[in-house]
């Protein structure tokens, strides 16, 4: 009975160890690659951590929702100008979405044009008649 618990253990030590090297071999052959390819210079000086930076910058929406800032806050430039300079300067395709995060209804010098599905009644215009005692000038 000692010998098969003792079994046991060794085999269960001896797939933690093929486990840890495993995953051992997969951070080095990323790293490997890392260094090799030419296109994120981020990704060639800091092989494997880089990763990290686009993890954080893909989840980096729902951090901020809640978290840090919001898209117009940051200073010099805002997150939104800040992506189109990133897309500009990959020379990949730099238009976004139409649209705006601001709170353009609260905001001073927007016009802002509310539509209606079903108009409401219109209001009654009151006319003044040409030659009344609220009248000025006759015409």
């Amino acid at each position: 009975m000692l010998a098969q618990g003792t079994r046991r253990a060794h085999t269960d030590r001896m797939s933690l160890t093929k486990a840890a090297g495993l995953a051992a071999a997969a951070v080095a052959g990323v790293g490997a690659h890392d260094l090799l390819q030419r296109k994120h210079s981020l990704l060639r000086n800091f092989p494997v951590i880089g990763h990290g930076r686009y993890l954080i910058e893909a989840i980096g929406p729902e951090l901020r929702q809640y978290i840090v800032a919001g898209n117009d806050e940051e200073r010099p430039f805002s997150r939104d100008q800040r992506r189109w300079i990133y897309t500009s300067a990959k020379g990949t395709n730099n238009y976004f979405g139409f649209g705006t995060d601001n709170n353009l209804e609260s905001a001073t010098n927007y016009a802002v044009i509310k539509h209606r599905t079903f108009a409401g009644p219109t209001p009654r215009l009151t006319r003044t008649p040409a030659r009344s005692s609220r009248c000025r000038a006759p015409r």
